[in-house]
């Protein structure tokens, strides 16, 4: 199991100065118009074939996802996050292979990535490379999520402030409920049926996409995930409270259960769920529920 303390390191803004890499180590954020943004990532050259540049992009890809996931925000978001983009600066043979996970395809010139060029050759001059004229190749991935998720979140952040997930075990997924009733829908009961419903509500069908799940409704169907082992499943289950910690960001969702002989066993719910709920899915690829995930984690 990887060590989720891996996944925030790539998220960190690191130290001056930059370390030369084939990958660039920061993803940069830039705005795309009124309340949207997008974060682009950087290839200056090819670290050794598709292989090796998956490797080198998956923890900054992982990483910018689960940081902004994992952020306890009070009053309603005024940026949204939707489209993850990268430039290349070198030709790496099976690029399209590489990226091919991330939901990543080629894209066409536009103003925005004109304004991510620009930054990139600031970005060059930090790693003291010389700064590039164009880009080889240009990519892109859209966020998608579904119609009225939004105003849910916005009733979610109202109602539970900056509280984090895991300070109160089962607190963000009581307050999901709270807010089901008072838009009128029938609260969830901690069963295993309820996160298939949740996550059938909060995801989208769309292939070739980041299936995006607003922050606190992410933390909430983690804390579901969590209630339904003690509930249902009868496991102890101990919350790791994901405050904000001396570096400014939030560990990601994580909880401690012990099995069925008294052994206890991480399980990092924000990787996971990020990995099963927001990643994108590709056309013809058939994905379990996170019901028979959680089954299966717990076997």
């Amino acid at each position: 199991m990887d060590d989720p303390s891996d996944l925030l390191a790539a998220a960190k803004r690191p130290a001056e100065p930059l370390p030369r890499r084939a990958v660039h180590p920061r993803v940069l954020q830039l705005p795309l118009g009124p309340g949207e943004l997008a974060w682009t990532l950087l290839v200056w050259d090819d670290p050794g074939g598709a292989p090796a540049l998956h490797a080198a992009l998956r923890p900054l890809v992982e990483a910018t996802l689960s940081a902004e996931l994992s952020e306890p925000y009070g009053l309603p978001d005024e940026t949204t996050p939707v489209a993850l983009r990268l430039l290349a600066f070198a030709d790496v043979p099976g690029f399209e292979q590489a990226v091919r996970a991330f939901g990543l395809e080629a894209a066409p010139h536009d103003e925005a990535f004109e304004e991510a060029l620009r930054n990139a050759r600031g970005e060059a001059g930090r790693v003291g490379r010389e700064p590039p004229d164009e880009p080889t190749s240009r990519w892109e991935v859209r966020l998608r999520t579904p119609a009225g998720t939004r105003e849910l979140e916005d009733a979610l952040r109202q109602t539970v402030g900056e509280e984090a997930f895991g300070a109160r075990p089962g607190a963000l997924f009581a307050a999901l409920n709270q807010v089901l009733h008072a838009r009128g829908e029938t609260p969830l009961p901690p069963r295993l049926s309820s996160l298939d419903a949740l996550e059938a509500r909060l995801g989208t069908q769309e292939t070739g996409v980041v299936r995006w799940i607003p922050p606190r409704l992410f933390q909430a169907l983690c804390d579901a995930v969590a209630v339904v082992a003690t509930k249902e499943l009868g496991r102890e289950v101990q919350w790791a409270p994901s405050e904000i910690e001396d570096d400014g960001l939030a560990r990601p969702p994580l909880v401690r259960v012990a099995g069925p002989r008294g052994a206890w066993m991480h399980l990092p719910l924000g990787q996971h769920l990020l990995r099963w709920c927001v990643m994108p899915r590709h056309r013809g690829e058939e994905v379990p529920p996170l019901s028979a995930w959680l089954r299966d984690e717990l076997a």
